[in-house]
């Protein structure tokens, strides 16, 4: 009998958190022989990354339909242009829904609500399968990533709910009343293959790109340049940093921040009006992140809501402490008091006053950062991590996978 496959829904490729922490899983179940297919509603940088794990349906929102230009006029007089180009759409997804069928699908596992209106609406011919669904969502990204309506059918559609920290399932079960017992949470860091990433590093890319010096003190922060994400507080506790530890060589930087990003223009004004433009540095969103975090002597997660960002755990894995705000999300959960600083929510003195401490006693970094390392090792174990994941699929779909992970 053929193994029925589980299919993975992503709302895009871009290289951001949840999308790349779906590329880990996807990879790691591979080598355990998972059965799988990738249902990808838009595309992105990581699409390439993506093919080379597993097979691709790829869906698009908006289908541009050509015509002859006589055609295209005529359509338009008689207004026949909109039920064209309906129909040309509606001919796509059935090949789609085709596409899929085939696939013999057993299971449906969604990575992030951003993906709910496509559920909803598309995947209907999929409502009776059972649904796994991963998010990685809180309250300001639910109000901008999903309509109420799509959630709510989404989550009462849904078996079994993981949540990448405490914070995020506290949320569901608290907002939503979703049943506690049917909640896991769960995060991924392949920290074998990222520790494999770090020996082919550039480790002077900030230097060679930025001409940022080698001494350099170096307080990152990265992602999208998002309202959320707290560039502006990045902004305003760096100016304070950076003027109570003159002439220390304290910079900033910021990678993951580019002109695509609504809020950049205005970023990168506040910089340049507060005359630190050679002292806070941008870096378009880029695949070479791994390398610029390595730089980094802190770690400022300035965001006002962040559930928990892969940048956390790839820079613990570097040794990097980290400072972050309570009652924004998940990250507290792994820094706590001995991998970092926790400071009340928006408190930009306190954060200031954290980094400021991290940055002249370079022995308490040290000591931080080697005790972020420990923490993700042990509660996020690569092996351990994706056996879970395994489990929560089994209940839903037995599958026959490699013997070699089950030993």
């Amino acid at each position: 009998m053929e193994q029925k496959k589980i299919l993975f829904v992503s709302h895009d490729a871009n290289r951001a958190g949840s999308q790349l922490l779906l590329l880990q899983l996807l990879r790691l179940l591979k080598e355990r022989g998972v059965p799988m297919h990738l249902l990808l509603c838009n595309g992105g940088e990581l699409e390439k990354e993506f093919a080379e794990v597993v097979s691709i349906t790829r869906l698009y929102k908006t289908h541009k339909v050509s015509t002859l230009p006589f055609t295209g006029k005529l359509l338009e007089k008689t207004h026949l242009l909109k039920l064209y180009q309906e129909r040309a759409v509606q001919r796509d997804n059935e090949k789609i829904v085709a596409e899929l069928e085939q696939q013999k699908i057993g299971l449906v596992f969604i990575n992030s609500i951003a993906n709910a209106e496509v559920y909803y609406d598309f995947l209907k011919f999929l409502h009776h399968l059972p649904l796994v669904l991963f998010v990685h969502e809180l309250a300001m990204s639910v109000k901008i990533y999903t309509h109420e309506k799509h959630l709510n059918y989404l989550l009462r559609k849904t078996d079994h709910l993981i949540a990448v920290s405490n914070a995020v399932a506290d949320y569901y079960i608290r907002k939503y009343d979703f049943p506690e017992k049917h909640v896991s949470t769960f995060t991924l860091i392949d920290h074998e293959h990222i520790d494999q990433k770090l020996q082919t590093l550039q480790y002077d890319i900030l230097e060679k790109t930025y001409k940022v010096p080698e001494d350099a003190i170096v307080i990152g922060g990265c992602g999208n340049a998002e309202w959320r994400k707290g560039n502006d507080i990045f902004n305003w506790i760096a100016k304070r940093v950076i003027h109570k530890t003159q002439p220390l060589p304290v910079y900033f930087v910021w990678v993951g921040a580019g002109p695509q990003h609504e809020i950049y223009e205005l970023i990168e004004s506040d910089i340049r009006l507060m005359g630190l433009s050679e002292k806070i540095i941008l870096i378009p969103p880029t695949p070479y992140a791994l390398d610029y975090i390595n730089r980094f002597d802190v770690l400022l997660l300035s965001s006002r809501e962040d559930p928990y960002p892969l940048v956390v755990m790839e820079a613990a894995l570097q040794e990097i402490p980290v400072v972050c705000f309570e009652d924004a999300g998940g990250a507290p959960e792994l820094i706590e008091t001995d991998a970092g600083f926790v400071v009340p929510y928006m408190d930009i003195s306190a954060a200031s006053d954290a980094i400021i401490q991290l940055i002249l006693d370079p022995s308490l970094r040290n000591t931080l950062g080697q005790n972020a390392r420990k923490k993700v090792l042990e509660r996020h174990n690569t092996d351990k991590s994706v056996a879970r994941i395994e489990a929560i699929i089994q209940k839903y779909l037995p599958l026959q996978v490699s013997e070699q992970h089950n030993q």
